[in-house]
């Protein structure tokens, strides 16, 4: 059996989105551990809401300890979309107390192409000042962002649980995270690390991407395109990204 497997979805997703993936790397001999972020799926309290990125950092941590207790001591990290932008920096964090036998980023939110508007950004700034947790909408409702596969974007259209708002805290959050992406030295991540890329992806800046993954790896990162959009695992056969997460996860074995 190998080491377990944390595994952290992107902003508006939430644990039902992957659970291929999660079936795939089961198979694959590990336990896996999928993670509801505070305030999306099936979390009704706090909706789209966080307090700062160093309490989803801890979040983070309490799920590695959790996971490394059961089936432990290392972890493996995968972090999809948002979620990788997350696993990234927990990653690199100087809090952070669990070893991670592997990093696997699934087109990560690190270098967007979709942001919250200028003009937004100016009514969150004031937000967190007078009403932190204003709520704003996620600017990915657009459910042709993630898919070209028709079944798949009726699914994203009636999942009840999917986030289509967060708050101005959460948002500030979610930019003290690129901060700290952007702040890190260069080969601060040094475990084995793997980007698994969507070439069709129009939520994900590719380039810029695989840039910052190769700066923070001192060009170590292992890199995989798939032709797909930018949810891989909604592709009529999710059986290459299933393979991919499997080969990812066995090198840091």
């Amino acid at each position: 059996v190998g080491a377990p497997v944390v595994y952290l979805h992107g902003i508006q997703s939430h644990p039902g989105w992957f659970v291929g993936s999660a079936a795939a790397l089961a198979d694959a001999g590990h336990a896996v551990c999928q993670v509801t972020r505070r305030g999306s799926g099936s979390n009704e309290a706090d909706r789209g809401h966080a307090r700062s990125a160093g309490q989803l950092l801890q979040d983070t941590e309490i799920a590695c300890r959790l996971a490394a207790v059961v089936a432990g001591p290392r972890v493996h990290l995968v972090g999809v979309s948002w979620g990788g932008k997350l696993a990234a920096a927990y990653a690199a964090w100087a809090g952070r107390s669990v070893e991670i036998a592997s990093l696997t980023l699934v087109a990560p939110g690190i270098a967007p192409r979709v942001d919250v508007p200028f003009a937004t950004k100016l009514v969150v700034a004031a937000s967190l000042l007078l009403c932190p947790r204003r709520r704003f909408a996620i600017p990915l409702n657009d459910v042709e962002l993630f898919t070209s596969n028709e079944s798949k974007r009726k699914y994203l259209r009636e999942d009840p649980l999917r986030l289509h708002e967060a708050t101005a805290q959460f948002l500030y959050a979610s930019r003290q995270l690129d901060g700290l992406l952007r702040n890190l030295p260069a080969g601060c991540l040094t475990m084995p690390v793997t980007l698994l890329l969507a070439r069709r992806d129009r939520i994900i800046d590719n380039a810029a991407t695989l840039a910052a993954v190769q700066r923070l790896t001192n060009e170590r990162a292992r890199v995989e395109e798939f032709d797909a959009d930018h949810t891989i695992e909604f592709e009529p056969d999710p059986q290459p990204l299933h393979r991919a997460l499997a080969r990812a996860v066995g090198e840091g074995e």
